[in-house]
């Protein structure tokens, strides 16, 4: 987790996850990561562990939008599930 002022990184257990997005991301190794934006404003990055042509990585971005650390996980895995069957065809 990268927090204000200046980008202090934090590791930090992830406790408030549904059980199956948890194992979901466990199991498919997709490193879950949390940018501070702004008060109740989070930024949060699934790392697919896959890189492209040009040596990037495959990483999405939810935005929290005052939604639950639950519900934006949510999200997350969602989107890293369709970008990896995409990715796999």
């Amino acid at each position: 987790m990268y927090l204000k002022p200046n980008g202090r990184l934090e590791y930090a257990y992830i406790t408030n996850i549904n059980p199956e997005d948890s194992e979901w991301f466990t199991t498919n190794e997709v490193k879950v990561s949390m940018e501070e934006l702004y008060q109740d404003q989070f930024a949060v990055y699934g790392d697919l562990g896959i890189t492209d042509e040009d040596g990037e990585s495959y990483e999405l971005i939810v935005l929290s939008e005052g939604r639950s650390c639950e519900e934006t996980l949510s999200e997350l895995r969602k989107n890293c599930e369709e970008e990896l069957t995409k990715l796999n065809q």
